[in-house]
């Protein structure tokens, strides 16, 4: 482990100064575009902020309002012979929008139930295969004049979808 972190700190210090060393053999002013760079960062994030702030209040909403648990405890009961375990449909509802609520929820499972039982097993398999969808479609949108989205969340929303059936289905055939 020693090893790893070392050569981690190194390929960084490494990758720093051979841009640095790049730059002033190809004789330019490498502070002057590092902070053309940032500047040009800080405009990025301040046009990115509205779309931040409405997901953040809507993923509060989401959870505060009580949707989740309704939309679950109703799914459940009619999909409970296909998805094995209730407690990863906020998981699956959830990953879409936000990594990190779905993060901490994947993390809740794993602690709770252990991370190699057959949950623990699933939750992993669809936080690795599925993508907080809405979200990056939202932030990759909010910058883009084409405001017709809909196809692009349907076919990714479909995407995660399949990810979460398929882990399923691995783990019911056994090949978790």
């Amino acid at each position: 482990m020693k090893f790893i972190n070392f050569f981690s700190n190194s390929a960084i210090i490494f990758i720093i100064g051979f841009i640095i060393l790049y730059g002033i053999l190809e004789k330019k002013n490498v502070f002057e575009i590092f902070m053309q760079g940032v500047i040009e960062g800080e405009k990025l994030v301040i046009s990115l902020f509205p779309t931040w702030l409405g997901l953040f209040v809507a993923v509060g909403m989401l959870k505060s309002s009580g949707i989740i648990d309704f939309l679950v405890e109703k799914l459940y009961f009619i999909l409970k012979n296909i998805f094995l375990y209730k407690e990863i449909f906020p998981l699956i509802f959830l990953r879409p929008i936000s990594g990190s609520t779905a993060t901490a929820m994947g993390i809740e499972i794993m602690k709770n139930y252990g991370v190699d039982t057959d949950i623990g097993l699933l939750t992993s398999c669809i936080m690795g295969s599925t993508e907080t969808t809405i979200y990056v479609i939202a932030l990759y949108t909010s910058q883009l004049k084409n405001k017709n989205i809909k196809p692009v969340i349907i076919i990714g929303l479909i995407a995660d979808f399949l990810c979460v059936l398929f882990s399923i289905l691995t783990l019911k055939i056994g090949i978790m």
